[in-house]
């Protein structure tokens, strides 16, 4: 393996990882100031965020979540391209509710900077009828 193609899989996973600390910082680890959150389908309505929007967001996530965790799946050998700086990975969350486990499924798509040690770009295809309903029982705001 490459340096950076190495550098753009280690970032992508320590944001993975970070993010079941939950906490405001964690949570938007290896971002750029910058960095744009987008949540896909485009029909699901849910808005693009900043790294602050994103972070208030999963705090009020926690809430009803306290120790949702991101698990890099292994069916689905994550694409690391070096030329575009984006990585592409199959991830499942898992943790608990008063309601009942919340486990939904997604496919992340991290674009890095130049050095792939910060992410642009973090986008998350998800399993819309799953993450709307969620959404809906936990009371959150889109």
């Amino acid at each position: 393996m490459s340096t950076l193609r190495d550098q753009l899989w280690q970032t992508a996973k320590t944001a993975f990882d970070k993010y079941g600390e939950m906490t405001p910082e964690s949570v938007i680890t290896c971002r750029s100031p910058e960095c744009v959150h987008r949540m896909f389908p485009a029909s699901a309505g849910i808005p693009e965020r900043t790294n602050k929007e994103y972070s208030d967001f999963v705090m009020g996530l926690k809430k009803v979540v306290p120790n949702m965790r991101l698990i890099i799946q292994d069916d689905f050998e994550p694409v690391i391209d070096e030329s575009t700086r984006q990585v592409i990975a199959h991830i499942k969350s898992a943790g608990d509710t008063t309601f009942g486990p919340c486990e939904a499924e997604y496919f992340m798509a991290l674009k890095m900077n130049e050095d792939g040690k910060q992410i642009v770009e973090f986008v998350e295809f998800i399993d819309t009828a799953y993450t709307l309903d969620f959404i809906t029982k936990a009371g959150l705001k889109v």
